[in-house]
């Protein structure tokens, strides 16, 4: 993905199955003739290959289809077609053009030295059985699914499942088998069936590499496409990360035990001369199918539930090398290829030449990535960003898009009506929001509130009228990308972390603030390393605020944002709101808090059944109310002092009166004139709060 924070569990995960691959090939000369063949040879190696082969790209798949839905949905369908031609399309043919003579040339070259009686039989093997996709298949894999997905995805959604029921359904049955371990048999099924009835099939390799022709290999697609859209089901349920944390262990003990009956099966290394012979008859053929489709998705459960157990947090070490594997994994393969070829006749043990080997290929290449890639258009090609070579450590600010003029809105409203059936949730309401300032909307229940903020946000569509957010139409995700939300009811995973809550909500913005800005934005760092499901519900709000911060919005909607705060956390709160009001954000806040409005609002909206009944200032609602708030200490009766004119009520507090006056300088000269030792006078505006009530009393 292309933001600065994601899920650091998952995207450590994904820079392991990548780093594995270096460690995969550089092993190959010491067990394998291929690129050249060692003269220290090695069954350790051979069983290392043979494990990392088994789960390797399965697990790389199945996070690949995880952020495919994550960036899909963040994007919409053109923006992620452009994105996913630029980082993988581009990395693809170029990397082609670039990569492909040097590890054709090594392969030749190792291979000649292999076989330096027979160079043509060298020269044989090194040769394509078709195009040669090199190491960058995985690439041409990951497009061919790309198109699968969203094809199926636009049939399933217009034949089958217009409502969301049948994917709700899914989603179920996904969280089901998981939660039960019964997911890995179910997801093995399709390839054990692929393996098993491919006479061709050669068994000590799993699913053959396709890195020859164009035409999809049916092992690999079935495979990988298996893996692929469990990742993209997945990321419609993020809790589910948390259970596959909870069974990392055993996940991974059934993995390894799998594995250690396959490798009993056909032995620790391959029989190139029988590369399709099980000894044992169909019987052992369907066991070892079976136990080695299994341990492939065991090994990707445990791994991906090992990853959130123990990589969870930030590390900025391995945030760098997730960003590095990509260049890391591309580039890697002419030069172990070279450094094989080179080495293979020297006379040192497999134990010094391949952590040599593993050395010098990750020295090289984190070198040439630190200077030449990360903070250059390489390193947004692949990364998503460039990185400067020096950062400022000064918090970026807020909003760092230009104000626009402050006559034009931001969002607005214009005639809207909205009807559920012969309800009027809305009756011909307009309203707009501007740059730099908050809006309070207030009413009663049932005013409308929430259905215009669901007009905004696009989650409602008006009957009539028009709604728009950031010159264009809510329900365009172009449109809702510089927007933040923080809902009254939300639900957020309870198994993640507060910074894993703000990493992924912030991937889904173009240029959101660092996982640490927002925490000391929000003033939340002492909730950084905490989970979710064991925060007050005070704290709860503070990262669910967090979250709808975290990527910088121009547009920001607050619905009862302060609810369950202590004064404390509620203060840091409001600094925040004005803070980010200050830098350009146009807020929309709805509360019955009405303090609260009074505290921040520059602006205030009164509904009420569906109509805009007030708007202005807050002084401009006050001054709708002619009362004013008289307190006195005085020994007049109350009963005497409510029958005056202009009085409309009277209450004593102690030693103290309250008089709420429509005519308060006709009260205050009568209350001097009846008590010669009346004290502590004191006039006040009507509250807010008194405005709020009168107005949306005559409303009714």
């Amino acid at each position: 993905m292309s933001k600065p924070d994601r899920f650091h569990a998952l995207d450590a995960a994904r820079a392991f199955a990548l780093l594995l691959g270096i460690v995969l090939h550089a092993t190959m000369s010491f067990f394998l003739p291929i690129p050249a063949q060692d003269v220290s040879r090695s069954a350790t190696l051979g069983v290392a290959f043979y494990v990392i082969h088994v789960f390797r790209m399965s697990l790389f798949f199945l996070i690949a289809g995880f952020f495919a839905h994550l960036a899909f949905h963040r994007r919409g369908l053109r923006a992620f077609v452009k994105d996913r031609a630029k980082r993988i399309l581009v990395p693809m043919t170029a990397g082609w053009v670039l990569l492909a003579p040097p590890t054709i040339a090594a392969m030749v070259w190792g291979l000649s030295r292999t076989f330096p009686d027979a160079p043509q039989a060298g020269a044989e093997a090194a040769a394509p059985q078709g195009f040669p996709l090199i190491h960058l298949w995985f690439l041409y894999y990951l497009s061919i699914l790309y198109v699968l997905v969203l094809a199926l995805r636009a049939a399933f959604v217009a034949l089958l499942d217009r409502s969301g029921a049948l994917r709700a359904r899914i989603d179920a049955w996904v969280g089901a088998g998981l939660a039960s371990h019964l997911a890995p048999l179910a997801l093995a099924m399709p390839t054990f069936a692929i393996l098993y009835f491919d006479a061709a099939w050669p068994v000590w390799f799993g699913i053959t590499t396709p890195d020859q022709g164009l035409t999809p290999k049916l092992p690999a697609l079935v495979a990988f496409g298996t893996a692929f859209a469990l990742g993209w089901v997945m990321h419609r349920q993020v809790a589910l990360l948390g259970m596959l944390e909870r069974q990392w262990r055993s996940n991974l003990a059934l993995a390894a035990g799998l594995t250690i009956a396959c490798l009993a099966i056909v032995g620790p290394a391959p029989d190139l001369t029988a590369p399709t012979a099980i000894a044992g008859g169909p019987a052992m053929r369907l066991a070892y199918a079976a136990g080695y489709s299994l341990s492939i998705w065991y090994w990707s459960f445990g791994l991906i539930g090992a990853a959130m157990r123990f990589c969870s947090g930030a590390s900025a070490v391995r945030r760098y090398l997730a960003d590095a594997s990509y260049w890391l994994y591309l580039v890697h393969v002419p030069i172990v290829f070279a450094l094989q070829a080179l080495l293979m006749k020297v006379p040192l043990h497999w134990t010094v030449k391949f952590p040599l080997i593993v050395a010098i290929t990750l020295g090289v290449l984190l070198a040439t990535y630190h200077v030449l890639v990360r903070p250059t258009v390489l390193g947004e090609i692949l990364n998503g960003r460039r990185y400067p070579r020096r950062q400022r450590a000064a918090l970026a600010p807020v909003v760092d898009l230009p104000r626009l003029p402050l006559a034009t809105p931001i969002a607005e409203l214009v005639n809207v009506t909205k009807r559920y059936g012969k309800t009027v949730a809305l009756d011909g309401l307009s309203l707009a929001v501007r740059p730099g300032e908050l809006l309070a909307v207030l009413g009663p229940n049932g005013a409308g509130k929430s259905t215009a903020i669901g007009l905004w946000l696009g989650t409602l569509e008006p009957g009539d009228g028009v709604a728009s957010v950031l010159g264009g139409s809510p329900l365009d995700v172009h449109s809702r990308l510089g927007v933040g939300v923080m809902m009254q009811e939300v639900t957020l995973s309870p198994m993640l972390g507060t910074r894993e809550h703000i990493a992924l909500a912030a991937s889904y913005y173009r240029a959101p603030l660092t996982v640490e800005e927002t925490l000391a934005l929000t003033g939340t760092e002492a909730l950084a390393g905490r989970r979710y499901g064991k925060l007050s519900a005070g704290q709860k709000r503070q990262v669910q605020f967090a979250t709808a911060v975290c990527g910088r919005p121009r547009l920001l909607f607050l619905d009862e944002p302060t609810v369950g705060l202590d004064v404390q956390a509620r203060e840091t709160m409001w600094r925040t709101i004005r803070r980010l009001r200050d830098e350009g954000c146009a807020i929309v806040l709805t509360t019955h808090y009405l303090e609260e409005a009074e505290a921040l609002a520059d602006r205030v909206a009164v509904l009420a059944k569906g109509r805009l009944i007030a708007e202005g200032s807050v002084d401009d609602m006050r001054a709708l109310v002619a009362r004013k708030r008289i307190s006195c200490s005085s020994g007049l009766e109350i009963d005497d002092i409510r029958r005056w004119p202009g009085v409309v009520d009277a209450v004593r507090d102690a030693h103290v009166v309250h008089v709420t006056a429509s005519d308060s300088d006709t009260v205050v000269r009568r209350l001097l004139a009846a008590d010669p030792r009346l004290s502590q006078l004191e006039v006040k505006q009507a509250s807010l709060a008194e405005a709020f009530t009168e107005i949306t009393k005559e409303a009714a």
